[in-house]
């Protein structure tokens, strides 16, 4: 219990010498707080018209009420705290939960099994949306998909029909003897002409399906590559014998690729070169892989850009940049090969393409 010390003095008696100590030389009136050694008091003295009045009462017992109250209040606080953060905890769990399971259902979609799809059954009204929505636009890209397999399917009978007409209606032609010079000239331009689109037809549809060439891998010199490309270029075409050439080099690579895509590489990047300038075009191998140098008026920035970035050109810029260049954007995606322009070539189109090994 607290202690308290009351003591009262009449007002006609002038010394009380039985005051307590804690009331010893205070001033009257007085109210405060008294430290004494045993213990401290809140001491309160008044005058009234009999005397004066002496109060105090230790304070022990409230400071201990007050620290309880205080612990109390910390307990509480603690308390809510925890309860707020598991109450947190459970609520984002309930929401992320589902969040989660439905990235996870889609980023274990694979693209080889089209018919692949996400799970319906959540009960929040936005995830099923997301989920619906997400399934409708798979629905669509595999109807897609089927039609483009359909277009290929059909393409590839119908573009190469009349290709394989035509050169044999050209080796008939040819076969009769009747032609005079002029007539072969023709001819030949026709034949080369069919030669390039069945070659382009080919490398298309090759591409265009997506699926790993039946080709094995084989060890391939590119210098023999290279030289037989550009003679095939230069029966068909000849009046291309003195813009293009060959730059001896000390290096030359072996690679292990396809020899047929390969091919189909060496062959449009020669073809692009050619048709983007009426002066020299050269073919170099380096370190890095083959370079290829023409004289003319350059690339269209656009496509430049596209390739400095590595990606394949658009449709949109095909009429500037040339269906071979876009073929040889797709092969390179197949090899995985790097094709970049030399943004340091001052003069024509400087085209460098890496090998893996590089």
């Amino acid at each position: 219990t607290a202690t308290t010390l009351v003591a009262f003095v009449p007002e006609h008696i002038a010394q009380f010498p039985e005051l307590p100590p804690v009331f010893q030389g205070l001033p009257v009136p007085f109210s405060g707080e008294i430290e004494t050694v045993d213990e401290d008091y809140w001491v309160n003295i008044s005058q009234t018209p009999t005397g004066t009045l002496y109060i105090a009462k230790g304070t022990y017992l409230f400071e201990q009420r007050e620290k309880v109250f205080l612990f109390g209040i910390m307990i509480v606080g603690v308390l809510f705290i925890t309860i707020s953060f598991v109450l947190t905890q459970l609520s984002a769990r309930r929401i992320v939960k589902p969040l989660t399971a439905l990235t996870q259902e889609i980023s274990h979609i694979d693209p080889q099994h089209r018919t692949m799809r996400v799970s319906e059954n959540y009960h929040d009204q936005e995830l099923y949306s997301i989920a619906k929505t997400f399934n409708t636009y798979l629905n669509t890209m595999e109807e897609y998909v089927k039609r483009e397999k359909m277009l290929i399917g059909m393409a590839s009978h119908e573009l190469r029909t009349p290709i394989a007409v035509i050169s044999g209606a050209l080796d008939v032609i040819e076969e009769r003897g009747t032609m005079s010079e002029k007539d072969k000239k023709t001819v030949a331009r026709i034949r080369g002409a069919t030669n390039e689109m069945n070659a382009n037809v080919v490398a298309i549809l090759m591409l265009a399906r997506k699926q790993p060439t039946p080709h094995q891998l084989t060890q391939i010199l590119l210098s023999q590559t290279l030289q037989t490309t550009v003679q095939e270029r230069l029966n068909t075409h000849p009046e291309d014998q003195a813009r293009l050439s060959i730059m001896p080099s000390e290096i030359d690579h072996e690679l292990l690729s396809d020899i047929t895509l390969l091919r189909m590489l060496l062959k449009n990047l020669i073809q692009n070169a050619l048709e983007h300038t009426q002066g020299n075009v050269t073919l170099q191998q380096n370190k890095l892989g083959l370079l290829i140098l023409d004289e003319g008026a350059g690339l269209p920035q656009n496509v430049r850009l596209q390739l400095s970035q590595n990606t394949p050109i658009p449709n949109g810029y095909l009429n500037e940049s040339g269906l071979g260049l876009f073929i040889v954007t797709l092969i390179c995606e197949r090899l995985g090969w790097r094709i970049e322009v030399d943004q340091q070539a001052k003069i024509g189109t400087a085209l460098q393409l890496y090998f893996p090994s590089s």
